[in-house]
């Protein structure tokens, strides 16, 4: 059941006109989109980039230009929210609106434009929208959120998956991607660090598909390696080819805060349709997470290589068609 977006309230009322272009940033949802008229769509997430493009949308990776309003739809990371809240306001010539659930630090978010200028909010549906009169917000904001190196020495930003260390189970699968040869695949690539471990002189070529837009230019920045090749791509939807001799992933399993294991399935039969009949495929994953029953139905045969209190490795071959 469809509830009319928080959003909506501040155009309603008025406060924020409707005439001269309107970007979005992050959107996820296409409730109420439509009545923006015929907005500009920032969504580097392939999948949900691949939707509204679907649904008749403009959706572009990464905004640039001028706009009447700009509307901040909040993620998960907060420096990622900040960044984004000041750059709608260099974008905009007008309004600014930000939006988003409690759980997703809009108090915080409002509590800090706040100090800096007046504005308008309403709370509806267990969260908040507040919009106000574009200004400056602090260039640390903008910082915050550049490409840096993390402990490993790979440029990663805030929003990106693990962004800070390398991930546990990349970690626990590294040693088993010693010999590789032929062409590789990196599914669920990130920023590279997995990709990066794989390289060997017997790698003819290594392509990283990667669903998020700017952990792909991350991982460019961290594989100069011109055997890597990097496609940004919803890796669930990909065609069936078979060009790969190994395919190795660490797939998600969130979809913003709620577990969704499918995703690692989708991944599983991916690979299974990507590689060549004599491949194989190598994954990690947690521990808790069913994977067992997909691996049965997309590969002939397959073992768990290893395990450990957070992760399980597995080795699979001879994918069924």
């Amino acid at each position: 059941m469809s509830r009319s977006p928080r959003f909506l309230a501040a155009f309603e009322q008025g406060a924020i006109p409707l005439e001269g272009p309107i970007l979005i940033i992050r959107p996820t949802e296409f409730a109420g989109l439509a009545e923006l008229g015929e907005p500009v769509l920032e969504q580097g997430f392939a999948p949900l980039h691949r939707r509204f493009e679907t649904g008749g949308f403009s959706v572009i990776p990464r905004a640039e230009g001028r706009f009447e309003t700009v509307l901040v739809q909040l993620t998960r990371a907060k420096a990622e929210n900040l960044a984004n809240i000041a750059r709608a306001c260099q974008m905009s010539e007008g309004m600014v609106v930000v939006d988003g659930a409690k759980n997703l630090g809009i108090e915080s978010l409002l509590k800090a434009v706040r100090q800096i200028t007046e504005v308008q909010v309403i709370s509806k549906s267990h969260g908040k929208a507040f919009w106000f009169e574009a200004v400056a917000m602090p260039e640390a904001w903008l910082l915050a959120a550049e490409m840096a190196k993390n402990k490993a020495g790979f440029f990663t930003a805030p929003g990106m998956f693990s962004h800070e260390k390398v991930d546990g189970g990349s970690a626990f699968l590294a040693p088993y991607l010693t010999g590789l040869s032929g062409r590789v695949a990196d599914l669920g690539a990130g920023w590279g660090w997995l990709a990066a471990q794989a390289l060997s002189a017997e790698v003819s070529e290594i392509s990283l598909f990667e669903g998020e837009h700017i952990a792909l230019e991350a991982a460019k920045l961290n594989i100069t390696d011109p055997r890597a090749q990097f496609i940004w791509a919803d890796v669930p939807e990909l065609p069936k080819s078979s060009p790969y001799d190994t395919i190795i992933s660490n797939p998600p399993f969130h979809q913003g805060r709620a577990a969704t294991p499918e995703l690692g399935v989708g991944f599983i039969a991916a690979a299974a349709k990507m590689l060549q009949p004599k491949g194989r495929f190598l994954m990690v994953a947690n521990r808790h997470l069913p994977y067992e029953a997909p691996l049965d139905a997309h590969f002939r045969n397959w073992e768990m290589k290893a395990q450990n209190g957070g992760f399980k490795v597995f080795e699979a071959s001879l994918p069924k068609r």
